[in-house]
Parts: structure tokens; C-alpha cells; sequence
């Protein structure tokens, strides 16, 4: 139980729907920049957020700008102990507003992150899901054991996946692209 009396389940969905709802921030940000409206932010175990980043692809001419990148980028002195030249342990949860893509599932995967939470997942680009699934080969031993690692909460608010699907939305009606998976309300709808 937590101090308040609610079982630890239903605290963490608690902190879980906080700290996504703390990554729209950075997706308004992005939005109102002209670029994906996407979102992320680091949190560590004292629920203190130590990196926080939203795309900025577009804007910064940086097809690496991601909102995962961004924030890595952010925590970095977090992450890594230059002096040892090492990882430090894994004890950070990236949050972000969308499932993340192929580059950003492998840099969260090598900066020895424990946790991602996203708020939607993203029928085009999601990537950890398939990482997640991916038969690995015996020489990728290293990787397979990050990779299996990695603690994955997938779109836990029906409402907050909602909210990035409008992001979407909205960010390809302004480039004159109405249509696209983000259109749709479910990956299974065609």
C-alpha cells in the first residue's frame, strides 16, 4: 500500500497517467513549432523528471531530433558516467506521447532505460513492440538481454491515446495530409 491507502497498481497508473500527460507538454511544443507533435520526457526513481525533449525534426532541419533523442539528449549526465566510461544503472522510465520508432526503440534500448510508457501506439512507425518480438540471433546475446530488459507499458489510457491520435490529426491537416494511420481509432480498423 502507499501512504494514501491505494495499492501500489493503482498508484503507479496514477504516476503513469501524470507523467504522459507531462509529455503532451512537450508535444504542444512541438505542434506549435511546426513538427511532429510528439513528446517525451525521463523521470528516475524519485519521480523527478531529469530529461525532457519533443520533435523537432522539421524545425531543426535534424531527421535525429526525435522526442525520445531529445530527451536522452537531455539526461544524458544521468545516463552515462564518462569518467568509467559505463552506463550508470538502469533506473529511469522514459515516458512519451507515441510508441517509438526504429531509431529512438535503439537508443532506448543502448542508454540501459528500465522503463518506456507511451500513450499511443503507432501503427506506422512503432517499433519496440516489434523489437520485443524479434527472433534474435545467438551472437546478439548482448542485445537480446537489454532488449528482454526492457519493462514495456503500451497505450495504458484509452482517453490519453485519444489525445495523440488528435495531435496527429491535426498536425497532417495542417500539411494538407487529412488521411493516414493516425486517422483511424484502432490498428485494427482498416
Amino acid at each position: 500500500m502507499t501512504p494514501d491507502n491505494t495499492s501500489l497498481d493503482t498508484f503507479r497508473l496514477q504516476q503513469h497517467r501524470y507523467f504522459l500527460l507531462v509529455a503532451f507538454e512537450e508535444a504542444e511544443k512541438s505542434l506549435l513549432a511546426g513538427t511532429f507533435p510528439i513528446g517525451a520526457i525521463i523521470v528516475d526513481d524519485d519521480g523527478q523528471v531529469v530529461g525532457r525533449g519533443h520533435n523537432q525534426v522539421f524545425n531543426t532541419e535534424d531527421s535525429t531530433a526525435h522526442a525520445e533523442m531529445e530527451a536522452l539528449r537531455d539526461a544524458r549526465p544521468l545516463r552515462v558516467d564518462a569518467a568509467k566510461k559505463r552506463y550508470l544503472p538502469r533506473s529511469h522510465t522514459l515516458y512519451t506521447t507515441a510508441e517509438p520508432c526504429l531509431m529512438c526503440a535503439g537508443a532506448i534500448i543502448m542508454s540501459n532505460i528500465r522503463q518506456v510508457v507511451w500513450a499511443a501506439n503507432d501503427p506506422a512507425n512503432g517499433a519496440i513492440r516489434l523489437f520485443k518480438t524479434l527472433s534474435w540471433p545467438d551472437t546478439a546475446h548482448h542485445i537480446l538481454h537489454k532488449v528482454e530488459r526492457l519493462e514495456v507499458i503500451a497505450s495504458p489510457f484509452a482517453d490519453v491515446a485519444a489525445r495523440q491520435i488528435e495531435l496527429m490529426k491535426t498536425w497532417n491537416a495542417s500539411r494538407e495530409r487529412p488521411g493516414g494511420v493516425w486517422t483511424r481509432k484502432s490498428e485494427s480498423e482498416p
